[in-house]
């Protein structure tokens, strides 16, 4: 994190930042981007080399992003009445439409499978500011979102886990090419008047030296009559192992590879010997200097002298990598003879298995199960029902980041909901449930949980009622109206 954000924010009052954690940050992202030191590697001459490499760190938070998350899941929410609840979701349809929440969300997750956290912060652009720091939104005023990666996160006050104070920072550069920082605060604070809390949002910007710079257009401080955020935050399922005196988080996440550097390492070294075993496997061909043919050139030497050389003539030059010269002397054909043929095997079979066991540590290690990944193709394609059917560690897993992403989108959609409300005047509400419905069935076995719904019913611990709001999408009142006192066995499904 740069020093002068950082000062300023201490001049602020933001004395307790830890930038420690942010090497962390650095290292994983390193890793998702496939650069790391680890990759290279010195030959016997002293040439840099890297190392090939399986790129596993981008490739597992890409398959943890697929899994949590499709264009085919549903984000609903459900109101007091039907009015309300049909307005609500018309709403919601129209704006997540616009600002590409659906587009935006896989690249999100991996992003924060990745680096353990990623946010999506809600703006508003073409708004004017009246002298109260209340927004008055006019007929250019529309609503946009940007995502952000862990690295431009500075949580500022933290309760329970849960950030509740926010610092965003990004890096610019002006029309004179020189560097600017936007520091982007959301703090919330009580407000007297209104008797609740509010969020207060700042809005500055410095120079490289740490002056502020003063833009127009931009709103340096406005306030939303709500305690709902702008802000989302989005972290894996996992307990963060790093939350110690010697690395203080932040509240941020942990990587879902974090525990895995490891592994990480394995795969790219078992599959670089592969690659290399093929690479150095070539036939070879010895034949005695002898019987090779040389002719004079002129060569200059490093000082700029010019010398003569024999040059080598290759019995096929164009296969001149097969071929080796060794020996000065003839001797008898029988036991020396001028030419060798030398033919390397190939450890195809046991690289295969090295790589193999290599990525089997690793899908175990970062929650997806033994057998996610399979090097060989031998066993053919899986299916994801299939394998969570085989493998109930990832649907174990798999609910509890799912769980994390349901929060995330439900805070993204409860900030729509407010501006829409109050700034937009639109005739919605926050106040409602929002649910993200998985419309593929990969992490919920929709007929058994209707089962368990029943018997939960039966039981007296659920409502009939809570039936039809679940699984059919109806809102409290017309879900009671129709259940009235029919039996369980009864339920239209329809």
């Amino acid at each position: 994190m740069n020093d002068v954000v950082l000062k300023y924010l201490k001049n602020k009052g933001y004395n307790s930042i830890s930038t420690n954690y942010y090497n962390w940050i650095e290292l994983w992202e390193n890793w998702w981007r496939n650069e790391v030191e680890f990759h290279k590697y010195h030959d016997q001459t002293g040439m840099e080399r890297e190392m090939y490499s399986l790129g596993m760190a981008k490739k597992i938070t890409e398959d943890w992003s697929s899994i949590l998350f499709t264009e085919r899941d549903e984000i609903k929410c459900v109101a007091d009445n039907k009015e309300m609840t049909e307005k609500n979701n018309k709403y919601l349809e129209d704006q997540i439409k616009k600002i590409k929440l659906y587009d935006e969300l896989p690249s999100t997750i991996e992003r924060a499978m990745a680096t353990g956290t990623a946010a999506a912060v809600l703006r508003i652009k073409n708004v004017n500011c009246d002298k109260n720091y209340n927004l008055i939104a006019d007929v250019r005023t529309k609503l946009d979102i940007i995502y952000i990666g862990a690295n431009q996160i500075i949580p500022l006050k933290v309760e329970h886990g849960k950030i509740i104070d926010i610092a965003i920072v990004s890096e610019n550069y002006n029309s004179e090419n020189k560097k600017e920082f936007y520091i982007e605060i959301h703090k919330l604070k009580y407000d007297k008047k209104l008797e609740k809390d509010t969020y207060e949002i700042t809005n500055t910007y410095l120079n490289e030296q740490g002056q502020e710079i003063k833009k127009t257009g931009i709103a340096e401080n406005y306030t939303i009559s709500s305690d709902i955020p702008l802000f989302s935050i989005l972290k894996p399922a996992i307990a963060n192992p790093l939350n110690n005196s010697q690395n203080n988080t932040n509240g941020l996440g942990f990587s879902i590879y974090g525990t895995a550097l490891d592994q990480l390492k394995v795969c790219d070294i078992t599959y670089h010997n592969f690659a290399m075993d093929f690479y150095l496997g070539g036939k070879k061909v010895f034949y005695n200097k002898k019987i090779v043919k040389t002719k004079t050139i002129k060569v200059k030497d490093e000082k700029g002298n010019i010398k003569e050389e024999n040059k080598e003539i290759y019995p096929d030059d164009i296969m001149r990598q097969q071929w080796v010269t060794y020996g000065d002397e003839m001797g008898n054909f029988k036991d020396n003879p001028a030419v060798t043929e030398y033919n390397p095997e190939l450890r195809v079979e046991d690289d295969v298995k090295g790589i193999q066991f290599a990525l089997n540590t690793l899908s175990f290690k970062c929650g997806l199960g033994t057998d996610y990944y399979r090097f060989d193709g031998s066993k053919g394609i899986v299916t994801a029902t299939q394998y969570l059917g085989d493998r109930q560690d990832l649907m174990d897993n798999a609910n509890k980041h799912r769980n994390n992403v349901n929060a995330f989108v439900e805070n993204i959609c409860k900030g729509i909901l407010l501006l829409g409300r109050i700034l937009f005047k639109e005739e919605v509400t926050e106040e409602c449930e929002i649910s993200v419905t998985d419309k593929d069935g990969f992490l919920v076995d929709t007929e058994t949980e209707k089962k368990e719904f029943r018997q939960d019913i039966a039981q007296g611990i659920r409502k009939p009622w809570e039936y039809r709001v679940k699984f059919l999408g109806e809102d409290e009142a017309t879900a009671k109206a129709r259940i009235a006192d029919e039996e369980i066995d009864n339920i239209d499904e329809e």
